[in-house]
């Protein structure tokens, strides 16, 4: 009862202290379906715009995936009023900063600007928002650009590669099988008029969610959108997002791969459920809290146990994230040392995730990881850019920013037993992808020299 005291008065303080500045989610939505979300936070005369699309790797068609990733490229290449690259050149003049960013689920352009300059922010997101110059001139710059990004990040990476496949292999219907970034041969095929179709139809007005967090006025900065966003034009219905159920698995599957790595990998995927406020709470706050005892630092199960007692890995961990739409891939891995084998990485993996479904956790464990679990959310409530891409993505997922504080709520009342039922039931054997990644002869060979 202490712990459970003590990560009860963690949370309370802790929310206290994190809305000290911030003002409370204010939203509103035009009748063109542009959507804006405002955080007022007056503690400093800066502001965090961020504007969302509901627009990801899972709504790019067979054939096309990459073309997501590409408009991250292209919204820096000019529009009607702008130059490329001046928008950027703007932001920097100005004192700010400005970047992208785009997942399966959303692309996000976001800007680090003095609090007094947010009008005309704004207005300059929603004019290439608007009106995006699309030359093929431009697009065949760019494509040789992200190719050689593809190939620098994943191609030449083992590990990258490796997850790529695993990923492929683990999903048999789910657009999340396929890498954001786009299959090198769906790059090369692609064209400037399918960049445009991909334009016409996703950069629509209904798909955009502005958000604004910092020193700012709601009615203000609603007055601004209202005569930028707000008054795009609307060119047809917007189609519903592709988010199929993944059919569930009918027994453990297995990949291998050889690729020019030094040392080999083992690497696990899950289907596992993400969090949907008011239905499943208690179940998905027990999988992330189960993820953070296994693998959530020096202390964790993983760690401790297969690393440092065991030897069975150089390095392990694992991942949850209960933010994204449908499902999540939730992933264990071990990078191997010269003496390490798969075989035995793999039965101490499975050893500690059958112990978590037959055995509760320890109450000081539990305690630990809450502590943890609810001070790194509250902590990331420091940093504007953290809190607005929270918002936006919980309002691109549809969790809705307003349930913000029901996580931290779900994750203070699991029980040691609720963490026991969730990994029984889903991080099962039966229902896993393993991914096995070994050196190539050739690499090996050198190795030995």
């Amino acid at each position: 009862m202490p712990l459970q005291r003590i990560v009860m008065f963690l949370l309370s303080t802790c929310l206290f202290i994190s809305n000290a500045n911030a003002g409370e989610i204010q939203q509103t939505t035009f009748k063109n379906g542009a959507k804006l979300v405002v955080e007022e936070d007056h503690s400093a005369p800066v502001a965090m715009v961020q504007v969302w699309l509901k627009v990801g790797g899972r709504d790019e068609v067979p054939g096309k995936t990459g073309l997501a990733h590409v408009f991250e490229h292209m919204m820096f290449k000019g529009s009607k009023k702008l130059d490329a690259g001046e928008y950027s050149k703007r932001i920097s003049a100005m004192g700010g900063n400005d970047n992208a960013f785009t997942s399966t689920d959303y692309t996000a352009y976001f800007e680090t600007v003095p609090a007094a300059r947010v009008q005309e922010v704004l207005a300059m997101e929603a004019e290439r928002f608007a009106h995006l110059r699309l030359r093929d001139e431009d697009f065949q710059k760019e494509i040789r650009v992200i190719m050689e990004e593809r190939r620098m990040r994943t191609e030449d990476d083992p590990n990258s590669r490796m997850f790529e496949e695993l990923s492929a292999a683990s999903l048999r219907l789910h657009p999340y099988r396929n890498p954001v970034i786009g299959w090198m041969q769906d790059l090369q095929a692609l064209t400037i008029e399918d960049v445009r179709a991909f334009y016409n139809k996703h950069y629509v007005p209904g798909n955009a969610i502005v958000v604004v967090v910092g020193d700012v006025d709601f009615e203000q900065v609603k007055k601004t959108v209202a005569k930028t966003f707000g008054k795009i034009k609307v060119h047809g219905d917007i189609p519903a997002r592709f988010n199929p159920v993944e059919p569930e698995p009918f027994g453990p599957k297995r990949i291998q791969v050889t690729l020019p790595a030094q040392l080999p990998m083992l690497a696990v995927t899950i289907p596992v459920p993400v969090w949907k406020p008011g239905k499943n709470d208690n179940e998905a706050a027990s999988l992330a809290l189960a993820t953070h005892i296994l693998a959530g630092g020096r202390s964790a199960r993983m760690t401790r146990e297969i690393v440092d007692k065991q030897r069975k890995a150089f390095t392990a961990s694992a991942g949850y994230d209960e933010s994204s739409m449908g499902l999540d891939l939730w992933y264990a891995y071990g990078l191997l040392g010269p003496k390490q084998t798969t075989e035995a990485f793999e039965k101490s993996l499975w050893a500690l995730l059958d112990d978590m479904a037959k055995k509760p956790v320890t109450a000081k464990e539990l305690a630990a990881a809450k502590r943890n679990v609810i001070a790194a959310n509250v902590f990331a409530q420091d940093s504007l850019y953290l809190r607005a891409k929270e918002i936006g993505r919980m309002e691109v997922v549809g969790t809705g920013a307003e349930n913000r504080p029901l996580w931290l709520k779900a994750i203070s009342h699991v029980t040691a037993a609720d963490i026991q039922k969730a990994v029984a039931r889903w991080l099962k054997q039966e229902r896993s992808t393993t991914g096995i990644m070994m050196p190539a002869k050739h690499m090996a060979a050198g190795d030995k020299s």
